[in-house]
């Protein structure tokens, strides 16, 4: 059995395991460490104590139970090195059906060419038949990159911060931009319906992630009268329709639509329909009426 090693002399490892990552790190005491990833970049603080819990537990495990936070920072040395700042003001929120388009070996961090780690999403809606994710982009000219785990790190200490600052972003395009509702008109449809956009057309792959912000979806629910809430359907990756009619009639004929354009869009999102009621979503169901529960 190994002599356990103190608070101290486990930091120490620890830095020397991390010392090729020219991250100048510093014991702040023992098991925090202060990380430097350059000029203009925020100081990381990390915590060792979770760590050394588990090495104090089974101390033959030291290496494995270092490696994965050792892997962590690997990935966010690794080129390319984004901005912070680019990322705090510039990322944003698109939705995505990972049971249309699943992630990729390269995606999810398996391929050894992944050299970032996973990519970064949280779980929007997780059935049987769909699972809908929210997931992150970072405009870098006249393209976006879909930001990973070893992007996201660097930027701050609690990585889920990412979710409120795309999505405030998100609010500000479309404060800069502003709403656009334009009447849709079927002939099979009597509900009142609308298709959302953007005054600016440059962003359409982020038009449905609007349904995440109850900032905007409130507006629409005032900007259409929509007093007892909104139904929307969000059947491609750049569509949002909404409907103030929610009826059980209205939720069939917006959920049969919702069916024929999903099978019809290149790029599919979903073929439910979504409700909300005071910018939030309280539900999403199926075509059949069938309530599916959320996550």
């Amino acid at each position: 059995m190994p002599e356990l090693l103190s608070e101290e002399d486990f930091t120490e490892r620890f830095i020397d395991k991390i010392s090729d990552y020219a991250l100048e790190p510093k014991m702040r005491e023992p098991l925090v460490l202060d990380l430097h990833y350059g000029v203009d970049e925020p100081v990381l603080t990390i915590s060792l104590q979770a760590v050394y819990e588990q090495y104090v537990e089974n101390p033959p495990r030291f290496h494995e139970v270092m490696e994965p936070f050792v892997r962590d920072l690997r990935w966010t040395v690794q080129d390319p090195r984004y901005p912070s700042k680019d990322i705090y003001e510039m990322t944003l929120p698109i939705l995505r059906n990972f049971v249309v388009s699943p992630p990729t070996p390269h995606e999810a961090g398996t391929d050894p060419s992944s050299q970032k780690g996973p990519i970064v999403f949280e779980d929007l809606l997780r059935s049987p038949a769909e699972y809908v994710v929210i997931q992150f982009k970072l405009p870098r000219g006249e393209e976006e990159v879909a930001l990973r785990r070893g992007d996201i790190i660097p930027c701050s200490p609690d990585a889920k911060v990412i979710s409120k600052l795309a999505f405030n972003n998100l609010a500000l395009a479309v404060q800069k931009h502003g709403l656009t509702a334009t009447p849709l008109k079927f002939e099979t449809l009597s509900v009142r319906a609308w298709l959302i956009g953007l005054g600016s057309s440059s962003l359409p792959d982020h038009v449905p992630a609007m349904i995440c912000v109850p900032e905007i979806m409130r507006s629409l629910e005032e900007s259409l009268r929509a007093e007892n809430g909104l139904i929307a359907i969000l059947p491609s990756c750049d569509q949002l329709i909404v409907s103030s009619d929610i009826e059980d009639t209205a939720v069939c004929e917006l959920g049969v639509l919702a069916q024929q354009l999903f099978l019809r869009a290149d790029e599919k999102l979903s073929s439910f329909v979504w409700c909300f009621k005071g910018g939030s979503l309280t539900g999403v169901q199926a075509v059949e009426l069938e309530e599916e529960s959320l996550n």
